[in-house]
């Protein structure tokens, strides 16, 4: 007969079914205890009565299962404690099996906790209660590791503004902070392993340009072009707004339904939508200007370097005198973040990333209201499994340039065991590679280490860790 419980130990003596349940009528046989585990006693142990308990199994057949058993009670003749018998695949404190509290917190990172309590037929408290058990496990376990291009964006979540890291280049998550404060931001980016950052992208928040430059000192940070650009539209539309103010009810709903030309670009717009566009332009000269100075901002993203900056130095001065104050936000941004804004056309990184999971930040907190911002943080970080390993492509001695340029990136130690390199004449540095997704990093490594490396090669093994940030 198929054994449909599949529990190690237990026999399965019948089924039925209650309030849409499955459940299974089992029995987990032992052997009497010779000593008794509260005094250790031998020979003084005597069976007293059973106990019908119920537990908590995975669902089955696509409906939730109970485990109903009768547990024998004994007793010690000497302590006089009465105690059960121990149970195989039992989590311990908690009327439920060992795999069935797995499926919960392997689900808990996915799926609403209430969901997930109606699925396997239990409170939905004790599904909580696992799942900040299990994320708490794996916070305990979180090395968030530097990436070459970070990404420091924010989004609102249960009315405060949270911080948001992110891999750009690999497009990951590497921490969400509890807000956007100086201190917080800082001590998000203490790894030891921040040399690894090549550039950062940011919006017009100040305290990230300052905690990037006190972080990561000589690296480009870079303002995304979209929270630049969106600039431009807003100044279009503060034009808009005010004109729209003057006109008659009637006409004011034919701008407002038509505002979503406005903010379009003039070449993504169908023959039809350019011809409208033009026609309603060619009736509003101030509109047409203001339409005109949103198109030539975006131009500038479109040209080479050189061009590109001498387009946006020159950009405020075609700006008429009539509409000098409703692009005074843009003028002023463009003058305070100069050096951030056309940091871009040397390095095309932008937030694009961090900005699509700062939608999906909102998302799993609307599906689950009340969700604490541990919980939120915790579904984010961990939710897609586990970071690809490193791979070892390759281990070559070092040269004296490459020394040097190394040593200046991560100082006089190896990357793997963190001694000290050149402690004697025959300890030579080395220079290991490791791949992971698109990222390639160059670790120096000491002369033992490398026999290691090379030794894992040779045995087609994984390479050993390096040594961990934090």
């Amino acid at each position: 007969m198929t054994d449909i419980l599949d529990l190690k130990g237990w026999t399965v003596l019948g089924r039925t079914e209650e309030d849409g349940a499955d459940v299974l009528e089992a029995e987990y046989p032992l052997p009497m205890p010779t000593a008794c585990p509260k005094c250790g006693t031998l020979d003084c142990i005597y069976r007293h009565g059973t106990k019908a308990t119920t537990y908590v199994d995975i669902p089955m057949r696509g409906k939730p299962a109970k485990l109903r058993a009768k547990v024998q009670r004994y007793r010690c003749t000497s302590c006089k404690e009465t105690f059960l018998q121990p149970l195989g695949g039992i989590l311990e404190g908690r009327r439920m099996t060992e795999r069935c509290a797995t499926y919960i917190k392997a689900h808990s990172l996915r799926d609403t906790f209430t969901r997930i309590a109606e699925n396997v037929g239990c409170d939905d408290k004790t599904v909580r209660t696992l799942g900040a058990e299990y994320m708490a496990e794996l916070e305990a376990s979180h090395r968030p590791e530097m990436p070459d291009w970070l990404g420091i964006d924010e989004t609102q979540i249960d009315g405060k503004m949270r911080c948001v890291l992110t891999d750009i280049g690999e497009r990951r998550i590497l921490d969400m902070l509890p807000d956007r404060d100086k201190a917080t931001l800082a001590g998000g980016c203490t790894g030891s392993d921040r040399h690894w950052v090549k550039g950062v992208a940011i919006d017009m928040w100040r305290p990230y340009r300052d905690v990037s430059h006190q972080m990561f000192p000589g690296r480009p940070v870079v303002i995304d072009k979209f929270h630049v650009v969106r600039m431009a539209n807003y100044c279009m539309e503060r034009v808009r707004i005010r004109l729209q103010k003057q006109r008659k009810a009637g006409e004011r709903r034919l701008w407002l339904q038509s505002k979503a030309m406005l903010n379009m670009r003039y070449a993504k717009l169908a023959e039809k939508g350019r011809f409208n566009l033009d026609m309603w332009l060619a009736n509003e000269p101030e509109l047409a200007a203001a339409y005109g100075l949103k198109e030539a901002f975006y131009n500038i993203y479109d040209l080479p370097k050189a061009q590109a900056v001498a387009a946006f130095d020159a950009f405020p001065g075609t700006i008429p005198a009539s509409l000098k104050a409703d692009f005074k936000t843009l003028t002023t941004a463009m003058k305070n973040w100069r050096t951030e804004i056309l940091a871009y056309f040397d390095h095309p990184i932008t937030n694009a990333y961090t900005e699509a999971l700062n939608g999906v930040a909102k998302t799993i907190n609307r599906q689950g209201r009340g969700y604490t911002f541990e919980v939120l943080r915790a579904r984010l970080l961990y939710g897609k499994g586990p970071l690809e390993p490193w791979r070892l492509a390759t281990v070559y001695p070092a040269n004296s340039t490459q020394l040097q340029l190394l040593k200046r990136e991560q100082g006089n130690r190896c990357q793997s065991c963190g001694c000290e390199l050149g402690r004697t004449k025959d300890d030579k540095a080395n220079v290991v590679v490791l791949v992971r997704g698109n990222t390639r990093r160059q670790q120096l490594i000491c002369g033992l280490c490398n026999v290691g490396f090379h030794t894992e090669a040779l045995n087609h093994r994984k390479p050993p860790s390096t040594q961990k940030s934090g």
